[in-house]
Formats: C-alpha cells, sequence, structure tokens
C-alpha cells in the first residue's frame, strides 16, 4: 500500500508531548482531531482526522543506532540537501516515523494537507536533525521545510522528488522520474532522453506532476504536455516504471530526437 512517511532523526532524544504535536496539528488544518491524551512515554501514537475518517496520522518512535547504509537510496537522490549523509551519520539513537494510514479514500489535495500540516506541527513541537521523506525518496533539513510552510504542501520541499539517473552507454542516455505522486493517489512521471539539459527535464516532470496534484488526474494516455523548447508538445502514455519501485506511470515521449531506449 502506497503511503506519504516521513523518518525524523534527532541527535539527541527529544523531549515532548505527542498531544502538544495533535493541538499543534489542530490550530494550523483549523479542524478538531481526536487523539489520546498521553504524553511522551509512549512507543506510538495515532491522530485521527475525524472529518475524514477512517485516516489517521500514526508515529512510531524508535531507539535503534542509525546506520547510514538504509537510506542510501535517499541520500543519492537528495539534490537540494548537499550535507545529507553527514546529517544522517551523526544522528543519535532516537527517531520518529510518521505516517499516514487508511487514506486511500481521500482526493489527493485532503491528503497532502493533512499530512503537512501534521508534519509541520511535530517539526515545531519537536525539531530533528533531518527530515527522510520516504515516499518521496529525499532529505531535508527542517529549517529549511518551516521556512516553506506559508506555501501550499504540493510546493513544500519533500512534497515530491525528481529522481535522475545517468545509463552508462555510448547514447549519452538519461532517466528522470518522480517519486511521490502515487502515494497521493495519482501517477508518477518517467522521461527516458538523451540530448536535453537534464535540469529542463525536471521543470518539464515537476511542474507536470504539481499541475495534476492541483487540478486531479486530467492527463492520461495519448494526452500532451509542453516540452522544453516553446510551443513543443510532448506525449504521454501509461507504461510500467523502468526503476524501482514498480509501477504503472505516465511516460513521457520528449520526441524522436530526444527520446532514448525506442525501436
Amino acid at each position: 500500500m502506497s503511503r506519504q512517511a516521513v523518518t525524523l532523526l534527532f541527535a539527541e532524544r527529544p523531549s515532548f508531548d505527542f498531544s502538544d504535536i495533535a493541538r499543534r496539528a489542530e490550530e494550523i488544518a483549523g479542524e478538531k482531531f481526536d487523539f489520546p491524551h498521553r504524553g511522551d512515554s509512549q512507543a506510538s501514537f495515532q491522530i485521527f482526522h475525524k472529518q475524514h475518517l477512517p485516516s489517521l496520522t500514526a508515529f512510531f518512535t524508535g531507539n535503534k543506532k542509525i546506520n547510514v547504509e538504509n537510506y542510501r537510496s535517499i541520500i543519492e537522490q537528495s539534490w537540494g540537501c548537499k550535507n545529507v549523509e553527514e546529517l544522517i551519520s551523526s544522528a543519535g539513537y532516537y527517531s520518529l516515523l510518521m505516517m499516514e494510514m487508511m487514506a486511500d479514500g481521500l482526493e489527493p489535495q485532503i491528503r497532502l494537507s493533512l499530512f503537512h500540516h501534521t508534519l509541520q506541527a511535530t517539526l515545531e513541537i519537536a525539531p530533528p536533525q533531518v527530515i527522510l521523506f520516504e515516499h518521496s525518496q529525499q532529505a531535508i533539513e527542517p529549517a529549511e521545510y518551516l521556512a516553506c510552510c506559508d506555501l501550499e504542501p504540493i510546493l513544500r520541499p519533500g512534497a515530491i522528488n525528481v529522481r535522475f539517473f545517468n545509463i552508462a552507454n555510448s547514447e549519452g542516455e538519461m532517466l528522470m522520474d518522480t517519486r511521490g505522486m502515487e502515494e497521493i493517489g495519482l501517477h508518477d512521471f518517467q522521461c527516458h532522453f538523451r540530448q536535453l539539459d537534464p535540469n529542463d527535464v525536471i521543470g518539464v516532470l515537476a511542474n507536470t506532476a504539481i499541475y495534476i496534484a492541483q487540478n486531479g488526474a486530467v492527463i492520461e494516455s495519448g494526452h500532451t504536455i509542453a516540452g522544453v523548447a516553446p510551443g513543443s508538445r510532448w506525449s504521454c502514455q501509461f507504461e510500467e516504471s523502468l526503476v524501482e519501485p514498480q509501477r504503472v506511470l505516465l511516460d513521457v515521449n520528449p520526441g524522436a530526437d530526444f527520446a532514448a531506449g525506442r525501436t
């Protein structure tokens, strides 16, 4: 089951009350939640979003030494966090996993709002050393995230990620895909290309992902999206992903001059 999830790593065991997180999340979301009024000693905690039942946000604490190799795939795709490996490797024994549960029936924008409002509250009450977005496969520093909380959730750091893979062959092929869309009930995108500036392709994929997050699943097989060059149109088609995790996504074809891996 695909769902939004983050792991927060701490240099030292933080002191906080889960109920304070829930109350702050209520303030940010502007609605009432249900939650048990317990302190910081339990290993898990749930916030029930009673206006959107049966969805809830669950927290699970951990107290094992962090192994940086467990997060190698996140490190490799965290382009905006230059000291990501240092932040992870210097973390202590305490971690906090936050994930949405039973939210599949909700609209993508509601899922984003509930998750990110609760995450914002968590970071304010219990600031970690680094945020590891499991679903979008990237690390974000807490200060960077909190500085963007005036933005809608899909525009905040960590909501989506565009991954980059250099393919070792003589054709100079490259592959990019998005992460984080399937986890809110939408399709990710991928583009297998050559002879294009990767930064331009990042812009196409990121902007398209944001567009469907804001407007719903309005792009289907056979539709086209704006390409890199002014006036260009790139066609989309549902296909199996070329890299893990395996999923059906929208493959973006940049045209005969730039498409790779096609016969």
